[in-house]
Parts: C-alpha cells; sequence; structure tokens
C-alpha cells in the first residue's frame, strides 16, 4: 500500500512539472501579490526571461529611443510636479485606485525602490499591461543597466505610440485631471 501510494504521489509530481515547463526552461508561475505582475491578475504567466528584453531593447534605434524618453520623462516630470504641488498623499491614492492597490502598498514600494512617483506610475502600467510574469524588481534591474522606460516597453513588445498615450493618461489620473478606474488603459503589442 505504501508503494502505491508512492507511485501515485511521484507520479502527480511528474505530470505536474511536464505541464508547468514551458519553451525555453521558463516555468509557469501564478500571479501572486508578490509577483507585481499587474491588478487583478489571476491566471497564470510565463516567466520573463531579462535577456530577451535587453536583446530587443538594445534594437531600438537610439534617435527612436531618445525621443519617446524626453517625451516620457516631460510626463513624469508633470506627476512629479504634482506630487509637491498637491500632496503625495493625494497622489498615492489616486494611483493605488487606479492600479488596485493599497496606499500604503504603494508608499512601501515607492520608499524601497527610491522610485519618483511618476516612476512608480510606469512600472505600474508596465505591470499591470504585461503577459509575462515580469515584476517590479525586473523593472529596476533593467533600469539600474541603465535602460530607459520606452526601451523597456520596447523590450517587453508593446507599440511606444500605445505605450507614449497611456503613460500620459495614466498622468492625467495621478494628476487629478481624470478618475482612478482600477483599470489601466491597455498598451497595444
Amino acid at each position: 500500500m505504501r508503494a502505491d501510494r508512492t507511485a501515485f504521489c511521484g507520479g502527480i509530481l511528474f505530470a505536474l512539472v511536464s505541464w508547468s515547463a514551458l519553451p525555453g526552461g521558463a516555468v509557469a508561475v501564478p500571479d501572486g501579490p508578490d509577483a507585481s505582475a499587474g491588478a487583478g491578475a489571476s491566471a497564470p504567466t510565463a516567466k520573463i526571461d531579462l535577456s530577451d528584453v535587453r536583446a530587443r531593447a538594445e534594437q531600438m534605434p537610439i534617435d527612436k529611443r531618445k525621443d519617446i524618453d524626453k517625451r516620457i520623462a516631460a510626463t513624469v516630470e508633470r506627476v512629479n510636479k504634482a506630487a509637491t504641488e498637491k500632496g503625495q498623499t493625494a497622489l498615492a491614492f489616486r494611483l493605488a485606485s487606479e492600479f488596485d492597490m493599497t496606499t500604503e502598498a504603494l508608499l512601501d514600494e515607492k520608499g524601497e525602490q527610491g522610485l519618483s512617483w511618476g516612476e512608480v506610475m510606469i512600472a505600474h502600467t508596465l505591470l499591470a499591461n504585461s503577459d509575462t510574469a515580469v515584476t517590479l524588481a525586473d523593472l529596476m534591474t533593467l533600469r539600474a543597466e541603465g535602460l530607459g522606460w520606452g526601451a523597456i516597453a520596447f523590450g517587453l513588445r508593446f507599440h511606444l505610440e500605445d505605450f507614449e498615450a497611456t503613460i500620459k493618461a495614466e498622468g492625467r489620473v495621478a494628476m487629478g485631471l481624470s478618475q482612478a478606474d482600477a483599470k489601466p488603459p491597455a498598451i497595444g503589442k
């Protein structure tokens, strides 16, 4: 009886491992509170390989990279200015509402990662739209390696025009010019 149970459990374990393995050695992982793969996501997604994101980001033409980063930086600057003028608590509440998080969790992330409010907004917009299990830590690694937000979005296979429009829309929410609806706009792929 004991041998039968062991064989049965071993078969189940083998089946689970076989089913969760994906091409390229990636493993399917469920989104959880620490996965940071986006608000409200519950379906399993593929674990991201940052080398693929880096390689694609480096293929982005340098003039296009500089142009998008300049325009995104202007939105980040406006969001950060609004945080200073209107108060960080109000801005944190609006972003937390938009990304279906608690204000405390958002404030903790901002403090732990040393991000500006504009950067928090961009990071969570990317996380909410990604179909891979990219995490906030992954995004911060890419940023520390010198990639701009535009290059990261390009590396994640987002259309840059849609990315820019989405960041501007989220900037309006962060500044209180549009209502938060707990549904970040979709970025086209």
